[in-house]
């Protein structure tokens, strides 16, 4: 049966209130599943994907054909966790093209 959390400690909440920076990983992939099943809560889904597949960096590795095979996890809801690793992935790996140059103490003061 689903236990309920207090509307102060769930996700969404939690995260306009404190920041993403204050959410653990389980509470980042929830948000990213976006609800649970009429058995389990969207963060106890987070938590068998995480436990399933070695943590956080095991999901980077994932396919989702990988994801399909916990239960509750579909090919729509496989399709979002694989493309929110990609957004993260692609700020570390490309680099800002915009980026302005200071090339001396002069440029820096103007």
């Amino acid at each position: 049966m689903n236990r309920q959390c207090h509307a102060d400690d769930r996700p969404r909440e939690k995260l306009s209130r404190h920041g993403a920076a204050a959410l653990g990983d389980n509470e980042l992939v929830a948000l990213v599943l976006g609800h649970g099943t009429r058995r389990v809560s969207a963060l106890a889904l987070a938590n068998e994907l995480l436990a399933a597949h070695g943590g956080l960096h095991g999901l980077t590795r994932c396919s989702c054909d990988d994801f399909v095979r916990v239960a509750g996890v579909g090919r729509a809801r496989a399709a979002q966790i694989v493309a929110a690793v990609e957004l993260g992935r692609r700020t570390l790996s490309h680099a800002p093209s915009a980026r302005v140059r200071i090339k001396d103490p002069h440029e820096a003061a103007a």
